[in-house]
């Protein structure tokens, strides 16, 4: 059982509108259920106007398994979790990384937006679709967007983008195997970006195997090379994404090299990268208090001297890859702190400073407890859950705010983006509510539960 997965009861099994708790029998329950939804989804040529965004990717999840699980539909956003997977299928232990929860939405977004820009994959060759599919399969398999059930939610919405470019798209005709493992390669990336379409051979030769031209004028028409749009070049938010998702495929195997090194304090070192790359994976901001160490890491490597010849090529290649990635993280995160700097916060009420406070109190409190502060990241944590029932600051918890805001301007954060927003969020709750404010909020109340009490 994973800490904290509110997919699941306490004994590991997932929530389920059956009353079943036997994972073997919910497993078969879910499978019967989900595979009879599919084809019939199928048959129906998918989501009616869909984008293949977050909202059309949460209505195929949500047609699929709603016969079983309360929660189709829901992404791991919703209930806040994270997870990672273990993969041997390059003959090493690798650590597959996910999307974080919190970017499920935009990444989705951003990844229908691209695909958009090639006008859904319409008036491409047989090879070219099942390249460009590939691409694409690889970067929502990555945002990883539900708990369970993302292999079928995703054969689903490519039967659909098939079917809407003129191609049948049949995943029965390859065993499971073939299709995990080719995920699995794309996803740990064991080529070098320069080499990156080597990566996705797997999932383009599968693609290959399972498309074959739909029959009828209609789809000749969408098939037709005039349908085609010239290959977009990657939008600012895919760009940042393919740089954090380089940092963690690199990152972990360099804090195994760093870990395993021979000498005293190899083991604690590696071990701090690992958590440096999923603070920064959580969170990019925290590239900033990383980078160095990062960069010393990739450079204890490189200049070992047990580590070079043939036999340590490939630690050398990732140890290049991970400063490199971790540099073009950096420069995102840069320019998006530029950006966001030339945006002033402005908050009109308490609801907003209350998204606003909960939001930066969560990206503050990590980076202090990263600094071994962690006293002042649980008051600040302790405040963020008062805020969320009363939008309302005083006494004690003005005064752990205070505490958290002094230990942040120690560390040198005073004028980071997070620090302002909780300051200028305090400095609305720190007034009462207004009169037309807490009248807003008594009908909301009675909105939603029927009897104020």
């Amino acid at each position: 059982m994973v800490a904290g997965d509110r997919f699941s009861d306490e004994n590991g099994v997932r929530i389920n509108r059956l009353g079943i708790t036997d994972p073997q029998q919910l497993a078969q329950a879910e499978t019967d259920s989900s595979l009879l939804r599919l084809q019939r989804l199928n048959l129906q040529g998918g989501i009616p106007g869909g984008r293949y965004d977050h909202a059309h990717l949460k209505q195929v999840h949500q047609k699929l398994f709603e016969g079983v699980y309360q929660w189709a539909g829901e992404t791991r956003a919703d209930r806040e979790f994270q997870g990672h997977k273990p993969t041997y299928v390059t003959g090493f232990k690798e650590t597959m990384t996910y999307a974080p929860y919190k970017e499920i939405e935009q990444r989705l977004n951003a990844i229908g937006q691209q695909l958009g820009q090639e006008n859904y994959l319409k008036g491409l060759s047989e090879e070219k679709f099942a390249e460009r599919a590939a691409y694409y399969l690889d970067q929502y398999n990555h945002t990883h967007a539900f708990r369970d059930g993302n292999g079928r939610t995703l054969q689903a919405t490519f039967v659909q983008l098939g079917q809407e470019a003129g191609y049948q798209v049949d995943f029965a005709r390859i065993d499971p195997a073939t299709l995990n493992r080719a995920r699995d390669l794309a996803i740990v990336r064991p080529h070098a970006p320069e080499e990156a379409a080597k990566n996705l051979l797997a999932l383009k030769a599968m693609f290959e195997q399972v498309i074959s031209p739909a029959p009828g004028l209609e789809a000749e028409r969408r098939r037709d090379p005039s349908q085609a749009r010239p290959l977009a070049a990657l939008s600012p938010e895919m760009k940042a994404m393919d740089a954090r998702r380089e940092l963690e495929v690199t990152g972990y195997r360099v804090m195994d090299i760093v870990a395993n090194m021979p000498g005293a304090g190899n083991y604690e070192k590696g071990v701090a990268v690992g958590k440096g790359v999923e603070a920064t994976n959580l969170n990019p901001a925290a590239i900033q208090t990383h980078l160095a160490q990062f960069q010393q890491a990739a450079e204890k490597i490189t200049k070992h001297p047990a580590l070079q010849g043939p036999d340590a090529r490939q630690d050398q290649t990732d140890a290049r890859r991970f400063r490199v990635a971790a540099e073009q993280v950096q420069a995102f995160a840069v320019m998006k702190e530029a950006v966001a700097e030339k945006s002033p916060v402005r908050l009109n009420s308490h609801e907003e400073a209350q998204a606003v406070f909960k939001q930066a109190a969560s990206q503050v409190a990590q980076t202090l407890r990263e600094h071994g502060k962690g006293l002042d990241a649980a008051r600040l944590l302790e405040v963020a859950r008062h805020v969320e029932r009363t939008p309302f600051i005083s006494g004690l918890n003005r005064e752990n705010v205070s505490k958290a805001l002094n230990a942040a301007d120690q560390l040198g954060l005073s004028g980071s983006r997070e620090v302002e927003k909780l300051k200028h969020s305090v400095s609305i709750m720190e007034q009462a509510p207004s009169a037309s404010e807490r009248s807003a909020a008594t009908l909301g109340a009675r909105a939603v539960g029927g009897m104020e009490r």
